[in-house]
């Protein structure tokens, strides 16, 4: 085998190695985060957006029962931060009540720099759900 040849093999199994690795950390499994919370599913997916949008998180994808948002990609001088995607999963826990998951994916690119969501997200959505609603305008104003 040349030098050359040599060196591809190298530089190939490298890129086989970093593609494993990187397969193996984005599937990772992310626990997340699970709530029951004591609202109607309607208050709940408003306080998901709410919170996704607080966190930086342009939203991506929106059903019924499911939101996703993904954070924007920032350069930094060592490490970029940003580009998790961040999904809240919504389901009827019976008497007014909503279960929810949220769990944050982090890229291979970038990874050392982007942070875990989840708890931030359900602290915000609870503060929103907490904060009194608004009142109605007076007549004539």
């Amino acid at each position: 085998m040349s030098l050359s040849n040599s060196r591809g093999a190298v530089a190939l199994a490298f890129v086989l190695t970093l593609g494993t690795l990187g397969a193996g950390i984005a599937s990772a499994a992310d626990k997340g985060v699970q709530a029951t919370l004591d609202q109607p599913i309607s208050s709940v997916h408003k306080a998901a957006i709410d919170a996704l949008t607080v966190i930086g998180c342009t939203i991506k994808k929106e059903e019924a029962t499911y939101i996703e948002g993904k954070r924007e990609r920032k350069i930094g001088a060592f490490v970029g931060s940003g580009g998790e995607t961040v999904s809240v999963t919504l389901s009827e826990a019976g008497a007014g009540k909503v279960a929810v998951d949220i769990r944050t994916a982090k890229t291979f690119v970038g990874g050392a720099g982007q942070k875990n969501w989840d708890q931030p997200v359900l602290d915000e959505m609870t503060k929103v759900l907490a904060a009194p609603a608004p009142a109605p305008a007076a007549p004539g104003h």
